[in-house]
């Protein structure tokens, strides 16, 4: 690809993703308001301007289903065609086809190998058109139309001999999770492995159909070889191993022989308990260097992934833009900098010039602690600007939610409404690509276990119709990410029966609060929790790992029994630069986050009330813990009259922590943290000085906790 040509795909990615982004957003919009003539007639040019420009790209496969997508649009916005259900589900299978390619090509494919000619025909049915004509060749290659799933070859004497066994379904927290929760709700466990058909030329396609098929009737947990994401050879789609659950079995056998050019399909019924027993007997086992904490292979023989292919299967699983959309008037302010600091070193320039004629130096002292007053501000506005074109909407993320909670609202058929607020909130780049697995999650959680269905939420006064909400706001250098919604809640009562069951000290005095961050300990969640509390602790571990762990935050849930549950997220703005506190402990330096400081005191030891480990103390209305950083570091805290402390406050919670000295407010750049300096996790990151001093950021979410 030449130079020209690279930049012309790189444009149009940008310009069409957008487009089919919006496009989805628009239809599921559609679908509750399709009276909305200016709503029809936006997607209508949505699709036509995908249309033309993946035409112009030689995207044949892509452009003819825009276009016939186009077609049924036109109807409608004549007037001939009502947006009935079957309409809508076939736009909406269109829409999710053109996204499915877009990805495909963003990561240097094509738009061949997808099931274009089902989703043409269900247009062309649903429209009442003539059947469309077959995509011409793309220029990446053949065709990515397929012809129409027929009967399925599958008994008697076409069946081949039993597929070669594929390698092992190496299942993680998150689908675990999904097991767990499936088997609390009467579920059965399917491993269906079906073989394509050795003569035909295009395995992927078929093994796709089969998935497309599975996924639309079952909760599929895991497939080998991965089918969302970058496809592979296409030798390897010869056999598909897909693990799911499902209400109905012959549902399950009925969609996976739905599909031409399959030889052999087989369906056998697993055992949750074999998943689960061994997921746990994992966990309690010796850590193995490089294994994935919690995951369970699904055969019990045979050798293990080999990191090229786990590798292959997080990348496909957690694809990254490579490039992302600045607001002009942003990379302007930037350029203005740049020219500042281009003028700025002139002058520079020019002092050291006249220092080394001897001119008199009083005057160049003078100038060059202006210039460099002018460098300490120019750097600091350069610094800012840099953030700000990382920060991105968190629209990208929640532009998702709608189609979701309308697809998982008619599987479980329970009638949702989603309201969401806050979407133009800004956020870290990163941070937003690491969310959208967690809140995907406490979605699927708040529909699947907390929302009661009609019958059930008309007895207890409430309506048929259940309510979710999403909402984001900034606060102080923190983003507070709201998921709550009006169902069942928890059985806090339920909660602290089975603490006590489970042998926890002090259960039975424990607070609201402190019950239910046990939530959030791995294997808390037990068949009995789940019944009791509709099942809203399984895997909320994991969402905590991924919050507390990876983006450096926090989380916190609220919960009132038959009236709902709120599940509050606490980030910080960025991972990468903070405003932080500069304090001493010994010799050490630590840097606490401005946004976590509520103030700053003196502490009299008079006012200190406990024994160590569990002292208290009065901050304005309320009695708060006392942390030292002795104390946390296990060296022990220093008796003194008067002792210095900065008020921290996380979520709800506030806490002293007593310092040897406060040093000073500054701007540090966060990098990781090494486990090994980081045992008890006590660290989010660390920094060095100018003069070459290591600070070590305080992970503030200690204060969380009753004792230590």
């Amino acid at each position: 690809m030449s130079t020209d040509d690279s930049r012309l795909r790189r444009a149009f990615l940008e310009e069409a993703e957008e487009l089919s982004d919006r496009l989805g957003e628009s239809l599921v919009t559609l679908e509750s308001n399709r009276g909305d003539a200016g709503l029809v007639n936006e997607v209508f040019r949505l699709t036509h301007s995908l249309k033309s420009e993946s035409a112009l790209m030689g995207f044949t496969s892509l452009s003819s289903v825009a276009h016939r997508m186009e077609d049924v649009l036109g109807l409608a916005r004549s007037g001939k065609l009502a947006l009935e259900k079957p309409v809508m589900d076939s736009l909406l299978g269109g829409s999710d086809l053109i996204a499915a390619m877009m990805g495909a090509i963003g990561k240097g494919g094509a738009d061949t190998g997808f099931p274009t000619a089902d989703v043409l025909a269900a247009l062309s049915t649903a429209g009442g058109l003539k059947a469309a004509p077959a995509a011409a060749p793309s220029s990446a290659g053949q065709s990515g139309t397929v012809p129409a799933g027929g009967a399925a070859q599958t008994g008697g004497g076409t069946a081949t001999a039993s597929p070669a066994p594929a390698a092992r379904l190496t299942l993680g927290e998150f689908e675990l999770s999904q097991l767990s929760e499936a088997r609390d709700r009467g579920e059965s466990l399917l491993r269906v492995t079906v073989t394509v058909d050795p003569e035909e030329a295009m395995k992927f396609p078929r093994a796709y159909l089969v998935f497309s098929n599975l996924e639309s009737t079952a909760s599929v947990v895991k497939t080998q070889p991965v089918m969302e994401g970058e496809i592979q050879d296409d030798s390897v789609y010869g056999t598909l191993e897909v693990l799911l659950t499902t209400r109905d079995e012959s549902e399950v056998t009925r969609a996976a022989a739905a599909v031409d050019q399959i030889s052999d399909v087989k369906v056998e019924k697993c055992s949750f308990d074999a998943f689960l027993v061994r997921a746990s007997e994992l966990a309690s086992a010796p850590p193995v260097p490089g294994a994935e904490r919690g995951a369970v292979a699904a055969d019990s023989a045979g050798p293990p992934a080999g990191p090229a292919a786990e590798e292959a299967a997080r990348r496909a699983s957690s694809p990254e833009r490579s490039s992302i959309r600045v607001d002009t008037r942003k990379l302007d302010d930037l350029w203005s900098l740049v020219a500042e600091l281009v003028l700025r070193k002139a002058h520079l320039g020019r002092l050291s010039e006249e220092a080394g004629r001897g001119l008199d130096g009083s005057l160049v002292r003078e100038e060059l602690v202006e210039a460099f007053d002018s460098l300490d501000k120019i750097s600091s506005g350069m610094q800012q600007a840099m953030m700000d074109t990382r920060m991105i909407p968190i629209s990208v993320i929640f532009s998702k939610f709608p189609r979701l909670v309308r697809d998982l609202s008619r599987k479980l058929g329970k009638p949702v409404d989603l309201v969401m607020a806050g979407e133009d909130t800004e956020i870290d780049r990163s941070i937003v690509e690491a969310l959208s697995d967690p809140l995907t999650h406490i979605i699927r959680n708040a529909l699947d276990h907390g929302i009661e269905f009609p019958e059930e939420r008309v007895r207890r006064g409430k309506p048929e119709k259940g309510r979710v909400s999403v909402s984001a706001r900034r606060q102080g250098g923190t983003i507070v990410i709201e998921v709550a919604d009006d169902g069942r809640g928890m059985d806090v009562d339920g909660i602290r029966r089975k603490a006590m069951g489970m042998g926890l000290p002090g259960a039975e005095t424990f607070t609201e609060a402190q019950l239910l961050d046990l939530v959030f300990l791995p294997g808390f969640s037990t068949k009995e929790v789940v019944t009791d509390l509709s099942g809203r602790g399984v895997g909320m571990d994991v969402v905590a790992t991924r919050i507390r762990g990876d983006l450096k935050g926090d989380v916190a849930l609220r919960t009132e029994r038959s009236r709902g549950t709120r599940i509050s997220l606490f980030l910080p703005l960025t991972l990468t630069i903070v405003n932080a506190l500069i304090v001493r402990g010994d010799t050490q330096l630590y840097a606490l986050p401005l946004a976590d400081v509520e103030s700053t005191a003196k502490l009299l030891n008079e006012e200190i009330r406990g024994e160590e480990g569990r002292e208290l103390a009065r901050w304005r209305e309320e009695e708060v813990p006392v942390f030292s950083l002795g104390a946390l570091f296990a060296t022990g805290r220093r008796r003194a009259e008067e002792s210095f402390a900065a008020v921290i406050r996380h979520g709800e919670r506030a806490a002293y922590l007593i310092v040897d000295e406060l040093i000073e407010e500054r701007e540090v750049v966060i990098r990781p943290v090494d486990d090994l300096l980081n045992p008890h996790r006590l660290f989010s990151g660390v920094s060095v000085l100018e003069n070459g001093k290591l600070v070590f950021i305080l992970d503030t979410s200690f204060v969380r906790r009753e004792h230590f």
